[in-house]
């Protein structure tokens, strides 16, 4: 016998289904900071659509038999009052002691999936980060084709269109009948007649009719179209352009010899994430992974995040090829341009450096953030000497945001953001710093 399930059970499971998705959306909400700065996630093979998350096991309350050995008193209020904490059972041991294993329980941790889109969505509601709309980008007039928009009463003929054309005939053809009709004093059917023995010309036909000359014998009346210049109707044929908004976003890597693991994964957790934001945040976003030691290439993005080479360090090279990129596929012109940049900031030449950047500066990008990745250092142990480079040349000043110390310049010529990331704490405000919305728009 098939076993039914009543639709009430059905739905109560479907509510207990959701209750138990949002509480793990607030579990997980809680815990971003961490999340943006798993590991596991950044460096998944493949692209997959979900991703694994561990949370701790959230415990869900139940009743249980109690037991003969005490005695239990029946429903009821019983002694004590309400808010009073009742079955709190002392703790056996500790679980870590100066000797030996300790005998309490630890913390379950569990790993649920969830989709990538909806991680950053929960990302971006956290971070605050604004949805950029179409008009708050650069806009561009692309070229579509032509798209047929409406109609008109001229044209070639192969833009004909047949039956508005007819339908205009038709009109014309009662319209000339009636006035046959009016004309002449004769019926329908006679005017018809001598309507159709002519080709549908309307003084030829008062002729025959004045005359009796009629020889038709139609016994009933088919309208037929009779078309002047007028009555033509033609596809109106117009270029077709959109309005879109591109940008291209540059991330380049260091990965030379003193980029060792640790400071690669800063940087590629930090170029992940951003990467992540601003293609839910742009309708229209270009990603160019680019990595660098004393030269510069660029790669694919799987590619991108599993690099590990070694060798010197020269910038320069990195921000020579996204000045040639720029000149050869991305023009600011059309284009919105952004050059993220991870580094340890320990390069061969940051004068070099500094002389590329201004002019990427001159090509007027929208934004260049420099990322020094500087783990277990203390805010006090100061900055690399390519950091030192950028402060001179474009005048940077230095401010807390979010606890975060972030280097800007308030020329508007140079959208420069530099940020130190010392501890995995400091990815999150980095990221909320390097996506705030119009930092240097226009007044």
């Amino acid at each position: 016998m098939p076993i039914v399930i009543p639709d009430v059970v059905a739905e109560r499971g479907k509510a207990d289904a959701k209750r138990h998705r949002d509480k793990q959306r607030e579990v997980i909400k809680k815990r971003l900071p961490e999340i943006i700065s798993e590991e596991s996630i950044i460096t998944r093979k493949g692209k997959g659509k979900t991703v694994r998350v561990p949370i701790k096991g959230i415990n869900i309350p139940i009743f249980r038999h109690g037991s003969n050995k005490k005695r239990i008193g029946g429903i009821g209020q019983g002694d004590g009052k309400s808010g009073d904490v009742i079955g709190r059972r002392s703790a056996q041991g500790s679980g870590r002691g100066k000797k030996g294993a300790g005998n309490e329980p630890g913390v379950d941790y569990i790993e649920t999936e969830i989709e990538m889109e909806e991680l950053v969505e929960m990302m971006i509601e956290d971070l605050g980060l604004p949805r950029l709309k179409e008009k708050d980008v650069r806009e561009i007039v692309v070229e579509m084709g032509y798209r047929i928009r409406g109609t008109q009463r001229t044209g070639p003929q192969v833009l004909l269109k047949k039956r508005e054309t007819a339908r205009e005939g038709i009109k014309r053809f009662w319209q000339i009948l009636r006035g046959l009709e009016r004309e002449t004093g004769k019926d329908e059917l006679m005017c018809y007649r001598a309507l159709k023995q002519v080709g549908g010309i309307a003084p030829e036909a008062r002729d025959l009719l004045d005359n009796d000359a009629v020889t038709r014998d139609d016994k009933e009346v088919i309208p037929f179209p009779i078309l002047e210049s007028d009555d033509f109707r033609y596809h109106k044929i117009e270029r077709d352009t959109d309005l879109h908004s591109r940008a291209v976003v540059f991330a380049l890597m260091d990965v030379s010899y003193s980029m060792d693991t640790d400071k690669k994964y800063f940087a590629r957790s930090m170029l992940y994430w951003l990467t992540e934001f601003l293609r839910k945040l742009y309708e229209h976003v270009e990603v160019r992974f680019i990595v660098h030691h004393t030269t510069a290439r660029l790669v694919e993005e799987e590619d991108f995040f599993a690099t590990g080479e070694s060798g010197g360090t020269i910038c320069a090279s990195a921000y020579e090829l996204v000045d040639n990129l720029i000149e050869t596929e991305y023009p600011t012109s059309s284009w919105n341009v952004y050059v993220w940049h991870s580094s340890d900031g320990d390069d061969y030449d940051p004068e070099a450096s500094s002389a590329m950047l201004r002019r990427l500066f001159a090509r007027s990008i929208n934004m260049f953030g420099f990322c020094e990745i500087q783990p277990g250092t203390k805010s006090h142990d100061g900055i690399s000497g390519l950091f030192q480079s950028f402060r001179s040349a474009f005048g940077l000043t230095e401010a807390k945001e979010d606890d975060l110390n972030v280097h800007i310049s308030d020329d508007k010529s140079f959208p420069f953001l530099g940020v130190v990331l010392r501890g995995k704490e400091d990815i999150h405000p980095a990221i909320k710093a390097f996506l705030k919305q119009d930092r240097w728009a226009e007044e």
